[in-house]
């Protein structure tokens, strides 16, 4: 089946393919975006969850990269404020470290001229009695002083994808999710990509005028679909992160240090639900990025580190509710000794021999919107192609096109603060309820109330989980391009991130897409069976909880009950 064709089309749906989608739209061309997955499934959704400088960055003297991601964290926290905060760290001083606090003070004081706009706190220096003051668990001896630094958080980085995807959509681009490439022609219009859809077999041809592979670790995967031979464009690095709940001596705030063992950077990060995400590590990787979790060998490496720390924490792998990993989509670099000194820039390349088609390297979470800038600008200087139709123009937009000031949907209010107070004021939901789908959706919690008026039913709460309710799902569904129970659970409400891994909410979600989506018995057990394959890649504490699992074992077919048993 032939697809309309379109100006551009984008193969990955992370942060990074969707800002390339979301800026073409934004400039007027008809756009679409495939992923072989979901939005957010690859890398965009196993990261730190922060929005950065990259202080490590100064290290090999990358200070565009640095200048770049501050005015971009600036920018998030005015385009993004309802899922991108203000974050403190700590970076505490030790003899032993590889770095001196001289160096470190050096570059705090560079991280703080380079963003020169931000309206975050400049870093503060800490003495040593002020440091065992204000964490009072941290490891004390060696210690001789600190500095407190902002960045940012995104606790929901996922949502980060969705929205942009809905600006996508919203723009009158076309947004497709389980969509895998498996082939690449030039053709006289530009290129024709073959596309099968993974859920239901059928074969697709998408014409467009442009493509552009930002697939993240799988792009030199996608060239390998055209009939020609290209050099290696990514050197993935595995990046692991596990999450905790609370234990004694954990900080107030961020702790970035360095590691006792190798030097490389630790982050102890507390998130908003109380639980704190460790990581990370950064390892080589070779193979299909698909296969990457977290190794015994990786857990055990963090969790000595944490306790090296803070020694009270007596952190064991029995502590560790979930795990995640990604590859980092880095440039290719076989004169790189170690993981730590590969570049984080991101490149546009365009194809040797096919026209039109050009593959992003590199890139991160923090910089996606400036990178969907680059390359369009790369797209318009190589091709002379212009957009097919006008600009989109609206109140959010300071100029005919781009994402520059543009914000995401869920921030679309003249002041964010008075709308969260308002709606707090207002709203007949429970508090907890209320806050909880504001740090999701935004301004866009209006459409979760519009549908429990539509049916009240939809506010009652998911099992295990009293601030999360039936009209999500309703909404991951109609609005948010959801077609599976994984995409609905793990990256619309982000349930998998709880600490029952969203396990005992999976049925009554199920149930309710199934209203929706037309699943019969059949098919819904398939879509449970296939959260619980996924979650176990996750390694979460909760698949060893007998309550939870005991009671769905008569709902599964026999094979799952064997393997759960």
């Amino acid at each position: 089946m032939a697809l309309d064709p379109v100006d551009i089309l984008v193969i990955g749906g992370g942060v990074n393919g969707l800002a390339v989608a979301r800026e073409a739209s934004s400039q007027g061309w008809l756009a679409a975006v495939v992923d072989a997955e979901d939005f957010g499934a690859g890398t965009s959704g196993t990261a730190s969850r922060l929005v950065h400088g990259g202080i490590r960055y100064l290290e090999n003297l990358e200070f565009h990269l640095v200048r770049e991601s501050l005015r971009e964290r600036e920018r998030l926290l005015q385009t993004a404020p309802h899922l991108v905060k203000p974050y403190p760290l700590l970076i505490p001083f030790y003899r032993h470290n590889q770095r001196s606090g001289f160096i470190m003070r050096l570059g705090m004081f560079l991280y703080d001229v380079l963003s020169f706009d931000k309206s975050t706190p400049l870093h503060k220096p800490l003495s040593k009695a002020e440091v065992e003051l204000m964490y009072p668990g941290l490891e004390s001896d060696d210690l001789y002083g600190a500095v407190l630094y902002h960045d940012a958080q995104v606790a929901n980085a996922e949502r980060l994808c969705i929205e942009q995807a809905l600006d996508v959509a919203s723009f009158g681009g076309r947004v497709h999710n389980h969509l895998r490439v498996t082939g690449l022609n030039e053709s006289k219009a530009g290129v024709d990509v073959r596309l099968t859809d993974t859920l239901t077999g059928r074969e697709l041809v998408q014409s467009a005028r442009v493509v552009v592979n930002a697939s993240g670790p799988w792009v030199d995967m996608v060239l390998s679909r055209t009939i020609d031979e290209t050099s290696r464009l990514i050197g993935g690095t595995k990046g692991s992160h596990m999450t905790v709940g609370p234990f004694p001596g954990a900080p107030e705030t961020g702790v970035h240090y360095e590691a006792v063992s190798d030097g490389r950077a630790i982050l102890v990060l507390p998130l908003p639900d109380g639980n704190y995400l460790l990581g990370s590590t950064d390892i080589f990787f070779e193979g299909d990025p698909a296969d990457a979790i977290m190794t015994d060998e990786e857990i055990t490496y963090l969790l000595k580190e944490v306790n090296t720390l803070i020694p009270q924490a007596r952190l064991t792998p029995q502590s560790v509710l979930h795990t995640v990993s990604g590859v980092r989509p880095l440039p290719y670099s076989p004169e790189a000794k170690t993981a730590a000194e590969v570049s984080r820039n991101h490149h546009v390349i365009a194809h040797p021999t096919i026209k039109n088609l050009f593959s992003i390297s590199g890139g991160k979470l923090t910089t996606h919107r400036a990178l969907g800038e680059m390359a369009m600008n790369v797209v318009e200087k190589h091709t002379n192609l212009v957009s097919s139709r006008r600009p989109w123009y609206g109140i959010f937009r300071s100029g005919p096109g781009g994402t520059k000031h543009l914000k995401l949907p869920g921030a679309r209010c003249a002041d964010w603060g008075k709308f969260q107070k308002d709606f707090l004021d207002r709203t007949s939901l429970p508090t907890a309820t209320a806050q909880r789908l504001l740090g999701l959706y935004g301004v866009r919690v209006a459409r979760i109330e519009s549908l429990i008026c539509a049916d009240p039913s939809l506010a009652a709460p998911l099992p295990g989980h009293n601030s999360a309710v039936g009209a999500e799902v309703v909404l991951a569904v109609r609005e948010e391009f959801a077609r599976t129970l994984i995409d609905i659970v793990a990256r619309r409400m982000l349930l998998s991130w709880a600490d029952d891994a969203g396990l005992r909410a999976v049925e009554a979600v199920a149930e309710i897409a199934a209203r929706e989506l037309q699943w019969d018995e059949q098919r819904v057990h398939q879509e449970v069976e296939a959260y619980h394959q996924w979650i176990r890649l996750r390694r979460p504490r909760a698949l060893e909880d007998a309550s939870i699992m005991l009671s769905n074992l008569d709902k599964y077919p026999s094979s799952m009950k064997k393997s759960e048993q």
